[in-house]
């Protein structure tokens, strides 16, 4: 989609202001901002000139970029143009929550949910937050060998396609292939506190289950399918798992499928540091 460039940070930032604003009228103010994307588009040239190049493709060569322009089999088969005008920020999820946030009677309630989504990917004080998906977030991921020593990837790890909807987080997420665990190590870790996870499975194949184990052999949690629409699980992480100032998880998916390989699907951690209750 071709639209004004930063919307998103705009609507935050009218979001930021919902304790003075009051939280409906932070929501429409933020809406207004993101409906820009709609209602005020640029450079429509450009859009119109893609729809002729697709059709010139069709003409000359038979390529089918379109399912109700040119028949083609499916979105995710090549059929890119019908997703021109999908915004590459998170505005469909932001009004979804809106929607559910004006149901919310108690203005406490919702100002706790929007401080939720400005605070989405804060871990708080001595935590770490992954954004699995995402090349430039995801430094606790264990990559692997990688390609020059591993081409096919069964003992790397990969960038794979997930969720279809809901946050641009969860469009992408880190995956290993068969049995092979998909791994996350940290250091520097306070050895004398307490730690909880929060971790969401987006995956393009919900029935398939995944398994979660810290440090050696420690199950967090057996095998379980992924919920649908993604949303944040949260554990408590055994002292023992970090008692050394450092914390290594594996994923595993359900072994011994006859497929491709592929199931073992991880979006968003985030390792909390749980704070001591303050005493009076």
């Amino acid at each position: 989609m071709l639209y004004e460039t930063g919307l998103e940070d705009k609507a935050m930032t009218k979001l930021r202001d919902a304790k003075t604003s009051g939280s409906l009228a932070a929501m429409s103010e933020a809406e207004s901002i993101l409906e820009r994307a709609v209602s005020n588009r640029v450079s429509t040239q450009w859009r119109a000139r893609v729809f002729e190049l697709a059709g010139a493709l069709f003409r000359s060569i038979g390529m089918q970029l379109s399912v109700p322009l040119y028949k083609a089999e499916a979105v995710d088969r090549g059929a890119n143009l019908d997703n021109i005008d999908v915004p590459l920020n998170n505005r469909a999820w932001l009004k979804e929550q809106f929607a559910e946030i004006r149901t919310l009677s108690d203005e406490e309630e919702r100002l706790k949910r929007i401080d939720e989504i400005d605070h989405w990917t804060d871990p708080g004080p001595g935590g770490f937050y992954d954004d699995l998906g995402n090349l430039l977030r995801q430094p606790h991921l264990v990559r692997g060998p990688g390609f020059d020593q591993d081409p096919a990837f069964l003992r790397s790890t990969l960038v794979d396609f997930g969720y279809k909807g809901g946050r641009i987080s969860w469009w992408n997420n880190a995956t290993s292939l068969y049995d092979e665990p998909l791994k996350l190590h940290y250091t520097g870790l306070d050895s004398s506190a307490r730690y909880k996870l929060r971790v969401l499975y987006a995956s393009d194949v919900p029935s398939r289950k995944i398994r979660l184990v810290a440090g050696d052999s420690t199950e967090i949690h057996p095998l379980m399918p992924k919920t649908i629409p993604p949303k944040p699980l949260e554990f408590e992480l055994p002292p023992e798992t970090t008692k050394s100032g450092e914390l290594t998880l594996d994923w595993f998916r359900e072994p011994g499928l006859g497929d491709n390989g592929r199931g073992c699907h991880v979006a968003e951690v985030w390792l909390i540091k749980v704070l001591a209750p303050v005493r009076k």
